[in-house]
């Protein structure tokens, strides 16, 4: 088990005033588990120590400027493979169906790529199969982190810790290609609110409840995933 990895994933939830009133909890966890390098953890606890500190709406803020209104940024992992088309359809299917084999449900609210999501599922597997399997979003992991730093974000510190620990070595020309196409987004509320019109619903395999994505059909990642998430563990 990774404890890391669900307060990674606590880390990257909408900000509240419980994020908050716990802040010095999830330090203290993230030090005692010590698998995040000591010279990331520390900008790490910072970053912790920031959000308890901050005001909430501020905080709440800054998180919809930047993970709500960039589609650069998004929680979404098979989005950064394959938008909106047919494929990620069936990669949403595959993962469901890798939940399901390890005894859990999706609640139908959330899409079962969303990173938060899936660092919950990831943080109560054993340690080797749940590196293997974030290892298979490095690259993903990598660029969002890298376009969050040039916007001297402090949630850079959350994804740099995700990406040392995958154990992978990112292709650093393509997190160099992921911050230039970032510069030219569109954030603006005109912008959104076109992406909304032009966007199919989803244009895969079914709603949210049925739909699910396995980061082995996530090979493409490698060459190109309270806590946010909410699930439940099914009684054996």
């Amino acid at each position: 088990m990774m404890k890391s990895l669900k307060i990674l994933g606590l880390l990257l939830a909408y900000p509240t005033d419980e994020l908050k009133a716990h802040a010095g909890d999830l330090r203290a966890v993230l030090e005692d588990e010590a698998l995040v390098p000591a010279k990331i953890r520390r900008r790490l606890d910072a970053f912790i120590g920031e959000i308890g500190r901050r005001n909430i709406l501020n905080l709440q803020e800054e998180y919809v400027r930047l993970f709500d209104r960039s589609r650069a940024h998004s929680f979404y992992l098979f989005e950064h493979v394959h938008g909106e088309s047919r494929d990620r359809g069936q990669a949403m299917v595959d993962l469901t169906d890798l939940y399901k084999r390890h005894g859990f449900t999706l609640a139908a609210r959330e899409l079962p790529d969303y990173l938060p999501l899936f660092l919950e599922f990831l943080s109560v597997l054993p340690f080797e199969e749940a590196q293997e399997l974030l290892g298979e979003t490095a690259h993903i992991l990598a660029a969002i982190g890298a376009k969050l730093k040039a916007k001297k974000s402090g949630y850079a510190h959350v994804f740099a810790a995700l990406e040392a620990l995958t154990g992978v070595e990112v292709d650093p020309r393509f997190v160099e290609q992921a911050v230039e196409e970032a510069k030219s987004e569109d954030t603006s509320l005109e912008a959104l609110d076109k992406q909304w019109e032009e966007t199919p619903a989803f244009d895969g395999a079914g709603t949210p409840a049925a739909c699910g994505v396995c980061p082995q059909a996530t090979h493409h990642l490698a060459n190109t995933a309270p806590t946010g998430a909410d699930h439940q563990q099914s009684q054996q």
